[in-house]
């Protein structure tokens, strides 16, 4: 009798430690590269409206540009980057052309959005309009796991071909799938990074706020055809 209370709790405890080994196989569990890019292009595919802070730098060798603003989106196709530091501009699309407007300079260029560089398509991930699966070659998923830092993922995109204009475009992600980090390397060597923070979904934005007005006088130039 002794025995087979014995051997009773020796069962009992090796059955605790098979589910806890399993729960914590589960826990430990990490979703594959595609996964993760299907559950962003889904989070993104719920939001109509986007608002956030943004910081943006273009580092070339020892030379770093480093420029900031407030950014907005709007389905379909609509995005206004309004940058106040160093010097005020404006980076506008609606859904057809995108704009630049330089107030100093007095002057706009227009460019057909379908001969925007194709790392820019990164971006229409943010107006539900990506595929990041058919837009690189291969995807990669690393596992961040940092007490002082909001990333939980970065996703790594490799280009399909040298015609994209860049190598790889790096996605850092927080536990929700919001994008925090937005990374292009270039085929020139240069790095362009994009830093979000304070991220609203769904604000209720004005389509108007994707007009372009300028004052009186200003020049505009047409950048590779109409």
């Amino acid at each position: 009798m002794k025995r087979m209370k014995q051997m009773k709790r020796v069962l009992q405890a090796a059955g605790i430690c098979l589910l806890v080994a399993v729960a914590v196989g589960e826990a430990d569990a990490q979703p594959s590269a595609q996964e993760v890019a299907a559950r962003v292009e889904r989070h993104y595919n719920r939001v109509e409206t986007l608002a956030a802070d943004f910081v943006q730098r273009y580092t070339l060798g020892r030379t770093t540009l480093v420029e900031s603003g407030r950014v907005y989106f709007k389905k379909p196709g609509r995005m206004r980057w309004e940058y106040n530091s160093p010097e005020e501009k404006l980076f506008l699309t609606d859904g057809k052309y995108a704009y630049l407007y330089v107030p100093s300079e007095a002057q706009v260029r227009r460019t057909p959005l379908k001969q925007a560089p194709e790392w820019q398509a990164a971006l229409a991930l943010l107006l539900g309009r990506a595929k990041l699966r058919r837009l690189f070659a291969r995807l990669q998923l690393v596992s961040v796991d940092r007490a002082d830092s909001a990333v939980r993922w970065q996703l790594r995109g490799t280009a399909r071909s040298e015609k994209q204009g860049f190598h790889h475009i790096w996605f850092d992600l927080n536990q929700r799938y919001q994008l925090l980090r937005l990374e292009i390397q270039q085929l020139d060597g240069s790095l362009v990074e994009f830093h979000f923070r304070r991220w609203e979904e769904n604000p209720a934005l004005a389509t108007d706020l994707f007009r372009l007005r300028v004052p009186p006088g200003t020049a505009w130039i047409d950048e590779g055809g109409s």
